[in-house]
């Protein structure tokens, strides 16, 4: 049994609220403080939760703007990745992530706005001061569906998030624990991100892609040897 976190249940709520008709399309959603109160959890659970919303189209946060609906109705899914459970799945997850990131980074270098390099500066500096491993794991996966979103496609950012939702929860706890126990990884893994969105802010597609390629070979690795998957 999979046990939902609580910015998946926090976000089903709020949409529930939508199709009921609570909030109609155009309305303001209320404040993260105010939800946070609302559901009784953390500010950054409501964040996240309202990130999750806005992947899947429900939502338009506007940053110092507010949160905004945009649909009342559950849309057609373009397609949902299915949970990770063996070698084959885990491979072809990985393939899939090389093929859909490298072309995003190389797409945000041609097409991001400066509201996206705003918003990618201030995700790494996010991602400096943390110090929580859910958190951190969280701030990085908002770092790669921010990029999806300076790509200009919406499909490439919807079927990214589909696709980060889709982790199994070994496979989650594994990757975080490479990620963020060591020290020294989480230097290098701050490191990478830096050059690539110093890349995308330069507007250099090559090196984006050249950038993120490379991040991403060294996560397939880890992710395979903790997982116990690799031959």
């Amino acid at each position: 049994m999979i046990i939902r976190k609580a910015y998946e249940v926090v976000a089903g709520a709020i949409k529930d609220q939508i199709i009921q008709g609570d909030y109609p399309v155009g309305s303001r959603l209320p404040s993260v403080e105010q939800l946070a109160v609302n559901f009784n959890v953390g500010r950054s659970t409501i964040r996240e939760a309202l990130m999750s919303l806005k992947a899947h189209g429900w939502v338009d946060v506007r940053h110092g703007g507010g949160t905004f609906v945009l649909q009342t109705s559950s849309p057609a899914p373009l397609w949902q990745a299915p949970e990770i459970n063996d070698i084959h799945q885990l491979k072809a997850w990985l393939e899939l992530r090389f093929i859909l990131e490298t072309e995003s980074a190389a797409l945000a270098a041609h097409r991001r706005s400066e509201q996206h390099v705003t918003e990618l500066l201030s995700n790494l500096q996010e991602m400096d001061v943390l110090e929580d491993e859910e958190e951190l794991e969280k701030a990085d996966i908002r770092l790669h569906t921010t990029l999806a979103d300076a790509s200009g496609n919406p499909l490439l950012k919807g079927t990214l998030a589909s696709l980060f939702s889709s982790m199994g929860t070994v496979m989650r706890d594994s990757r975080r624990l490479w990620l963020f126990a060591d020290q020294s990884e989480t230097g290098r893994l701050s490191e990478e991100h830096h050059l690539i969105v110093a890349a995308v802010e330069e507007r250099d597609a090559d090196k984006a892609k050249e950038r993120m390629a490379l991040h991403l070979r060294k996560v397939e690795q880890v992710l395979e040897r903790f997982n116990n998957l690799s031959h």
